[in-house]
C-alpha cells in the first residue's frame, strides 16, 4: 500500500488486538491520520521535485499522473509515410517577396563575403577533452542506436584513447569543412499532433533521431555560438532561450493590459501560429544573418555545412518508411542547434 510505513504497521497491529469498542475506534483514528500524514508528505515532495529546467518531459509525467491524465495514445497511421514526407517537402520551399527580394538578399550575402573577418573572435578553435566531457554529460543515456549503430553509452563509458581520437576525427572535420555522409542522414518519427485528424499529412509532427556523434558536435557548437548570438537576440524574445518561458510573455501581455486599462486605453494583442516553422527556415536568410551575427568565418562555414542538405527517411507508427528525401531548408527538429537558428 502506499505511503505505508513501520508505523502504519504497528498501529494496524494494535488496531486487530484492540476489542471493538473504544478503543478500536481510536486505533483506526490514529492509522487512519497517519496514513493521511504519509500522503500528504508525499504530495507535498512529488509536487515540489517538479522542475522543467532539467527535463519537461519528466515534469509533465508527473503532472500527468497527479492530475489523472494519461500518456500519449499511440495509433495506427491511416497515412503512408511517403504521403507525410511529401507534405514535409511541401513546407520546405522559401516564399520569397519576388525575384527582387531574392536578388537584393543575394546582393547582401555576396558583399558579406567579401567584407573581411575580425581579428580575435576564433570560436572554431579545437575541441578540448573537457568540452567533449561536458557535451558527454549532457548527451542523454537510453536512447536508441540510429544509423550508425551507436548507443549514447557506448560514447559514454569510452576509454579515454577513444575520447581522445574523437576529438582529434572532429577536429580534423573542422579544419577541412566535411563531415561524414552518414552524419546528413536522418531517422525521422511522424509524431500525431494532439485533437488533430490522422487521415491528413499536416496532422503529424516529424522528430527527427540523428548520430550521436552528430549530437556531441552539435552541442559543443551550441556552446560556444550561443553566448555570442543569445545577447543580440531581441529581448521580447522569449521562446527557446535558456531561463526564458511563455511565462515571461504571459507576465509581460497582461502588465501591458493592466497598464492601459489603468490609463484608459485599449490594449490589442495580436497571435500568429507559424506553420511548419522549422521545417520552413530559410537556408539563404539564414547564411545571411549567421554572416551578419558571427565573426568566426570558418565557424559559420561549419554550421552551413551542418545544416545543409539533411537527408532523411520518415517511419509511422505502423513500421512503414519512406523513402531517402532531401530538404533543401528547413532545421532537423531534435537538433540542439535548431532553436537557435531558428530564433535567428
Amino acid at each position: 500500500m502506499p505511503c505505508w510505513d513501520k508505523e502504519c504497521e504497528a498501529l494496524n497491529r494494535s488496531f486487530i488486538r484492540a476489542p471493538v469498542g473504544t478503543e478500536s475506534d481510536r486505533a483506526a483514528s490514529s492509522l487512519l491520520s497517519r496514513l493521511g500524514q504519509k500522503k500528504q508528505e508525499r504530495w507535498e515532495e512529488t509536487v515540489n521535485s517538479i522542475d522543467f529546467s532539467h527535463s519537461s518531459c519528466k515534469a509533465w509525467r508527473t503532472i500527468n499522473k497527479l492530475t489523472g491524465r494519461s500518456g500519449p495514445s499511440f495509433h495506427q497511421c491511416p497515412v503512408s509515410a511517403n504521403f507525410i514526407v511529401s507534405q514535409l517537402v511541401k513546407n520546405g520551399p522559401h516564399r520569397t517577396g519576388g525575384r527582387e527580394s531574392t536578388r537584393l538578399v543575394n546582393k547582401e550575402l555576396s558583399d558579406l563575403c567579401k567584407i573581411p573577418a575580425p581579428e580575435g573572435h576564433s570560436t572554431s578553435e579545437p575541441l578540448r577533452p573537457e568540452e567533449l566531457s561536458a557535451a558527454l554529460r549532457r548527451l542523454k543515456p537510453g536512447k536508441s542506436q540510429v544509423l550508425d549503430s551507436i548507443f549514447p553509452e557506448f560514447i559514454h563509458h569510452a576509454r579515454s584513447a577513444l575520447k581522445f581520437w574523437f576529438c582529434n576525427f572532429h577536429n580534423s572535420c573542422m579544419r577541412q569543412l566535411k563531415i561524414p555522409n552518414i552524419w546528413r542522414e536522418a531517422f525521422t518519427v511522424a509524431i500525431p499532433k494532439p485533437e488533430k485528424l490522422l487521415g491528413y499529412p499536416k496532422s503529424y509532427r516529424p522528430i527527427s533521431l540523428l548520430c550521436d556523434p552528430f549530437n556531441i558536435v552539435d552541442r559543443f557548437i551550441y556552446a560556444r555560438i550561443n553566448p555570442i548570438i543569445d545577447p543580440l537576440l531581441p529581448q521580447e524574445q522569449a521562446g527557446f532561450r535558456h531561463g526564458r518561458s511563455t511565462i515571461d510573455q504571459v507576465t509581460l501581455l497582461t502588465q501591458d493590459i493592466d497598464d492601459n486599462v489603468s490609463a484608459e486605453k485599449k490594449a490589442g494583442a495580436v497571435f500568429v501560429d507559424l506553420t511548419a516553422a522549422y521545417d520552413s527556415v530559410w537556408h539563404r536568410g539564414l547564411t545571411c544573418k549567421l554572416l551578419q551575427l558571427l565573426p568566426d568565418r570558418h565557424m559559420f562555414y561549419t554550421i552551413r555545412e551542418m545544416v545543409g542538405n539533411i537527408n532523411f527517411t520518415l517511419t509511422t507508427g505502423n513500421g512503414t518508411r519512406s523513402r531517402l528525401r532531401r530538404l533543401k531548408n528547413g532545421v532537423p527538429q531534435g537538433s540542439v542547434l535548431a532553436p537557435l537558428l531558428f530564433n535567428i
